[in-house]
């Protein structure tokens, strides 16, 4: 294995010198012109630096080739002669190690280069990738181990340079050097983005998908040592009690990972233990230790390296929050390396001193002079504080200051010059916006949305955006329904085209039972505002002036009925997605996945890889599905908060374990009542969802709990099951997690059909998996 396993790393070793080079010309091709032309001598050090570091490792693979198959053997020999008092322990550090380091690549290569934080399944699907094949390895004789700590450092160094360049380097706009241009538009343009460009030209196209199947296969042969790792233990236990220590290892490394995040922790103290643990997976031989250590050092380096002097870091438990100096020495933030709000002084005395401020001011103090003088007031996405500061300049008697992201709301709170948070009118709350209105019994004379755009995903198993289920008709109407009988609801959005604002029309329309809101344009951040009174009537009071002088202000029209789009709903979630269209584009990337897939396979066919029964991979790919559908509906119950999330994960590791106790402590036979019960939960599920899905009262979130545990109970039943009837732990995990990366990328068809059509997919999977297990029974039986 050894030789394959090196063959594949000169590979992607030659496509990661390649990939600056590439997006360098394409970003040439796509910004021409004097200022970003490639000269002769930079396109020369690009092959020099090609040239030379693949030569490096190929001298070093040669040279070091007997050292390195040594390395190998004894890895799979000392994990074979490990005590057997150790190896439960070993087992379930392992998994620990496998599903906190999962998390935290996917995690931070989110938080280097945003595509990632919008496309987080990407990384799920390598990782898935990696560990699958890994399992499929695990009874080979050669173990390397010893190639996953120097994968990852190389992964974290090419993609910080590619960001923020060599140190010392010019970076030319925004915190880029032009020379990565090319990666700062999205492949996928059936969704549009604040703040991030959909690709459009040929260059752009090259460069992302150049960039993707890089770091897909970077990232695949780093986990690939990791579930290699897993499966040789976890080959020296019973099935069933080798899968419970794989769950209670799995359950640990999620706890570990929300406690990191609660502590707002940077990546070089999330990747510090799992570095040690691999250490000590490596300490038989003291030159593996060594080098290993060199490659953790090196990691760590570029996980500590200093980006910017002028901007802090800090790792909200949602993104990395970034803050640094703007106009007159007042606070801009970053979310996910984009721009994403400034800290204004709007203040009485400012705002007489600067006309720019006034116009900035008019804008947050509109919906204050379209109301009067409000008495309660919500803010939705109340951030560094702009809004809060409005409502108090504006006579708010109480202010409920609603922000999810606790990073932000502290910011405001210590560099905001008006100080607002520290009002006594003002009442903080870190929460979910949709969560607070189903669960609040106050009601307010205007509820008003800041710009929420949150630039990352619910999780890392689901396409849903964290503001998703707070632009959904459903979510209006509960606004709506907290408002008082005069309340008027302020919606601003940074309307990126056309369809996009009349999908937000269309949905304040039918919140507000046919009643158009009104529509205002503004010059502050591209934003529309949309206005509704609850009961109707709603009209701008004469004396508001709204024109150029006062803040370039205009009536926007979306009636438009020749603009398409469809408006969102909590089954179709998709605010960013104007109309519902097939996303053919992500259909594209989950065949470019399964093609990198399959080439890894290829490449390691000499070894002979173990999978297991055929119905674990649809085991797996349903549960994917199961486990997407659970995290956004007990979100969308609980609040689509961090540690909602976490704790749903949690859940799910936690009922598959005791599923496997109950087969394991009563030895359950037969395999159709737990089909027809599961399949009986699914159809539960779908038609609850159907009906609009559990209220968030105490009995309604015990419901939800309870109807979501149900399938993966019965799931986890039909897995253990299949174990104990003798299959090879570590061929049915690698079969598993084949099927879970196919179930991740069938969760996209959530974007067309909606969420709830997953439960369709899902139970037609079991049912694929229980014709398969029926066949091969009768042939069991007829032999």
């Amino acid at each position: 294995m050894t030789a394959d396993f090196l063959r594949a790393v000169r590979l992607v070793v030659f496509g990661a010198t390649l990939l600056p080079l590439v997006t360098t010309l394409c970003s040439a091709w796509l910004l021409p012109g004097p200022a970003h032309q490639v000269r002769m001598r930079e396109l020369l050090a690009h092959l020099v630096l090609i040239a030379a570091v693949n030569a490096a490792v190929a001298v070093v693979l040669a040279r070091g080739a007997a050292w390195l198959e040594e390395w190998a053997r004894g890895q799979a020999a000392f994990l074979d002669s490990l005590p057997d008092r150790q190896v439960d322990v070993a087992i379930a550090a392992s998994a620990a190690a496998s599903l906190f380091l999962e998390l935290a690549v996917i995690r931070w290569q989110g938080s280097v280069f945003e595509l990632f934080a919008l496309y987080k399944n990407l990384g799920l699907l390598a990782c898935f990738a990696g560990l699958g094949l890994g399992y499929a390895l695990a009874g080979r004789d050669r173990l390397p181990l010893f190639a996953t700590l120097p994968l990852l450092a190389g992964q974290m160094l090419l993609l910080v340079t590619l960001r923020h360049g060599l140190p010392g380097a010019v970076i030319e706009t925004n915190g880029y050097s032009w020379r990565v241009q090319s990666l700062l538009a999205t492949p996928f343009p059936e969704q549009r983005n604040i703040g991030f460009a959909t690709a459009q030209s040929a260059g752009q196209f090259v460069a992302a998908y150049a960039f993707l199947s890089v770091l897909f296969v970077l990232t695949a042969l780093a986990f690939l040592p990791v579930g290699q790792l897993c499966g040789r233990l976890m080959t020296r236990r019973r099935e069933l009690h080798a899968y419970s220590l794989n769950l209670a290892g799995s359950l640990a490394g999620v706890l570990l990972l929300l406690l990191a995040s609660a502590l707002w922790t940077p990546p070089l103290v999330w990747f510090a233990p799992l570095f040690a643990v691999l250490l000590a997976f490596q300490a038989f031989d003291h030159r593996v230790l060594l080098a290993g250590t060199v490659a953790a050092l090196l990691a760590a380096v570029v996980l500590a390296w200093p980006v910017s002097v002028q901007w802090e870091r800090i790792y909200s438990p949602y993104q990395v929050i970034e803050h640094g100096p703007g106009e007159h020495g007042l606070t801009v933030i970053r979310a996910a390396g984009h721009y994403y709000q400034k800290v204004h002084d709007l203040s009485v005395q400012a705002q007489a001193a600067s006309d720019d401020r006034r116009r900035v001011g008019f804008y947050y103090e509109l919906p204050y002079r379209v109301h009067g003088t409000p008495g309660r007031v919500a803010i939705l996405g109340a951030g560094t504080g702009n809004d809060v500061a409005a409502a108090l300049r504006s006579g708010a008697e109480h202010v409920d200051a609603i922000e999810i992201d606790p990073v932000i709301l502290r910011l405001g709170t210590l560099y905001h010059p008006e100080r607002p948070y520290d009002d006594p009118r003002v009442q903080r709350i870190v929460n979910d916006a949709r969560t607070y209105l189903r669960t609040t019994p106050e009601t307010y004379d205007l509820i008003v949305y800041g710009l929420l755009d949150s630039h990352t995903l619910l999780s890392h198993a689901s396409s849903v955006r964290l503001e998703s289920f707070v632009y959904t008709v459903e979510g209006l109407r509960e606004a709506r329904a907290r408002l008082k009988d005069d309340g008027i609801l302020s919606l601003s959005f940074a309307v990126v085209s056309k369809e996009i604002g009349r999908k937000i029309y269309l949905m304040m329309t039918e919140a507000f039972d046919g009643r158009p809101p009104l529509c205002l344009r503004g010059a502050y951040d591209g934003s529309v505002i949309f206005l509704q009174r609850k009961n109707g009537g709603l009209t701008l009071p004469p004396s508001l002036t709204l024109n150029r002088r006062e803040g370039f202000w205009a009536m926007e029209r979306f009636e438009d009925a020749s603009v398409r789009a469809d408006v969102s709903t909590d089954d179709w979630p998709f605010l960013y997605m104007a109309t519902r269209v097939y996303p053919r584009s992500y259909l594209f990337m989950g065949l470019v996945v399964i093609g990198l897939a399959a080439l890894l396979l290829w490449n390691f066919t000499g070894e002979r890889p173990a999978f297991s029964h055929g119905v674990f991979f649809f085991l797996g790919a349903a549960f994917m599905l199961l486990e997407t559908k659970a995290i956004t509906e007990l979100g969308l119950t609980f609040g689509n908060t961090w540690h909602v999330i976490g704790i749903s994960i949690a859940g799910i590791l936690a009922m598959a374990f005791l599923a496997t106790a109950v087969v394991s402590r009563w030895r359950l036979r037969g395999i159709v009542l737990p089909f027809v019960l599961l399949l009986a939960s699914l159809g539960a599920g779908w038609w609850v969802s159907r009906a609009g899905g559990f209220a968030p009262t105490a009995a309604g979130k015990l419901g939800a709990v309870a109807l979501l545990s149900l399938p993966i109970f019965f799931s986890g039943i039909l897995f253990a099951r299949f174990l104990d009837e003798g299959a090879g732990i570590a061929g049915a995990m690698a079969v598993n997690l084949m099927g879970a990366m196919v179930g991740g990328l069938l969760e996209y068809n959530a974007m067309y059909f909606g969420f709830r059509f997953l439960y369709g997919l899902a139970a037609a999977l079991y049912g694929c998996a229980f014709l398969l297990a029926a066949r091969g029974r009768a042939r069991l039986a007829a032999r």
